[in-house]
């Protein structure tokens, strides 16, 4: 079976259950009143709508986002709009977890000149539309990963604060997610279809431990 049919499928049974997760958490919020979980619930009904719409175009294209970027065509500009909802939906995770956390209790960079060392074709390659899509996909990715390190942070403060089943079980999810989109970015860097498939495949099981534990969490919490 090729990549992109596997890695479709994976996104779309993703999208399910990152859909699930969004309910689920919607439905224990209301039952514990957690900032935590009103936010997971927000963030995952982002990617779930995100993981269907990357399910959608790789079944459309036939393509991963791997390949679209060995390619870097018009299928890499389909592919950065699930990037932006995943930034997006992953900002919201950060955001609630510092405001789970608190609710408890410019340096001047130097600017190197490149002018004069580079030659008029790498210039020229600098301002290509198609480099110019390729570095806002990798720079994405790289911040998605910096935000879900941001996430894994904040999750050790708030289970060594309130010592939680249920932060334990989120903090863990959340760390598989990481290591996912760690391997994802390591493939977008040296092109790795193997490893892109493996990360999404952490990210299939990150996300299924997310919603055992909060299908669970109710029975937890009490």
């Amino acid at each position: 079976m090729p990549a992109a049919t596997i890695i479709s499928v994976l996104n779309l049974l993703s999208g399910a259950v990152a859909l699930l997760i969004s309910y689920y958490a919607y439905k224990n919020n209301r039952i514990v009143g957690s900032i935590l979980l009103r936010y997971i619930s927000a963030g995952f009904l982002l990617l779930g709508v995100g993981l269907f719409l990357q399910a959608g175009t790789e079944s459309l294209v036939s393509a991963t986002a791997i390949d679209a970027l060995r390619v870097r065509d018009v299928e890499l500009v389909m592919f950065l709009v699930y990037t932006a909802l995943q930034l997006v939906a992953y900002a919201v995770f950060a955001w609630g977890y510092g405001l789970s956390f608190f609710s408890r209790g410019t340096s001047k960079g130097t600017v190197v000149p490149i002018a004069l060392a580079a030659s008029s074709t790498l210039t020229r390659k600098l301002l290509d539309g198609a480099v110019f899509v390729l570095a806002i996909y990798v720079a994405s990715q790289a911040a998605i990963v910096v935000l879900l390190f941001l996430i894994v942070y904040q999750g050790v403060r708030v289970f060594s604060h309130t010592q939680s089943n249920l932060s334990l079980m989120v903090l863990f999810g959340f760390a598989l997610i990481f290591v996912a989109h760690v391997l994802m970015l390591a493939a977008a860097l040296t092109l790795g279809s193997t490893i892109f498939l493996v990360g999404n495949t952490i990210e299939f099981c990150g996300f299924v431990s997310l919603l055992f534990f909060l299908f669970w969490s109710g029975r937890v919490v009490r």
